[in-house]
């Protein structure tokens, strides 16, 4: 029983560490979005991958739309 624990445990921080490095690759995201996200990955370790998965950003919402993400380019966040 416990070798399973220690499996799936396992499995968590190969899933973990993939999420981590996905989001720092990640260039779509908003930087000041990426300092939160990564602070919350590192310092909640597993919760975090939680939270990151269920209402984390993804690359096609990162701005919202083109319009977004022109106005953002415009305004020198990016």
């Amino acid at each position: 029983m416990t070798t399973l624990w220690i499996s799936i445990f396992t499995l968590l921080q190969f899933i973990w560490l993939w999420a981590l490095i996905a989001h720092l690759k990640s260039n779509q995201i908003d930087p000041t979005d990426k300092i939160c996200w990564t602070v919350v990955l590192c310092v909640l370790n597993l919760l975090g991958l939680l939270l990151y998965i269920l209402i984390g950003p993804t690359e096609d919402e990162a701005y919202g739309s083109e319009e977004a993400l022109k106005k953002a380019i415009n305004e020198g966040r990016r």
